[in-house]
């Protein structure tokens, strides 16, 4: 692969934080009086607020319900954060100066809301590694549609899909990349793949420091 450009998710893959939204969203459901298991919580990995809320209504039998747990949810994770702080998943930053080294942009596309991701980047210090965002507020739907890769991809300017490699942790984010017809590597956080969603990916590596191994070959 003439590699140009990798293009990051960035819960599960790049900062430790679904383990903080689990907390995050177990705070609002006490509050609430709701029940709510990490089970129930990895069904949404990757999916989006629009498929969480939807189903989260229907499970619970009430939208004003839901939409109250979202909310004091987001303002959870705030809390969280600043309680405990954000870890970096394994490899990132040795990945991260690998390809700046390399002269390999890298660019995030994330399904978080560009409040949550700047925060984010801020308060791990790591918002200089990547040229460009893409944020739930730019895109119209969520993984498993293509678009946010697409619109990752053409912001970069390059001709071909092939120049490039999606990083991913969940399985709407594989499939994503599937639609969008990019190359994606899989480094599972939470949640293994089944054999057919290995089979949709370049490799399947279990950390950061593995990706560079790999992309260095």
């Amino acid at each position: 692969m003439n590699l140009k450009l990798v293009i990051f998710d960035m819960d599960g893959l790049v900062v430790d934080s679904e383990k903080i939204y689990f907390a995050a969203n177990q705070r609002a459901a006490k509050k609430l009086g709701m029940q709510y298991s990490m089970d129930y919580y990895q069904r949404f990995i990757g999916s989006g607020n629009d498929l969480m809320y939807s189903e989260m209504s229907r499970d619970y039998g009430s939208k004003e319900l839901i939409s109250e747990f979202i909310r004091l949810s987001k303002q959870q994770v705030f809390n969280v954060v600043k309680e405990e702080g954000i870890p970096l998943k394994k490899g990132f930053l040795e990945l991260a100066a690998y390809l700046r080294d390399a002269k390999i942009p890298s660019i995030l596309a994330s399904s978080n809301d560009r409040i949550a991701i700047d925060y984010f980047l801020e308060t791990a210090s790591i918002g200089q590694y990547f040229s460009k965002i893409v944020s739930a507020n730019d895109v119209t739907n969520a993984k498993p549609n293509p678009e946010i890769f697409e619109h990752a991809w053409k912001a970069s300017g390059l001709s071909s899909k092939n120049e490039t490699v999606i990083l991913e942790d969940s399985y709407n984010g594989v499939y994503a990349a599937n639609n969008a017809h990019i190359p994606v590597i899989m480094v599972p956080d939470l949640i293994q793949p089944t054999k057919e969603v290995a089979a949709r990916t370049q490799a399947v590596l279990g950390n950061l420091n593995e990706v560079k191994s790999y992309l260095e070959k």
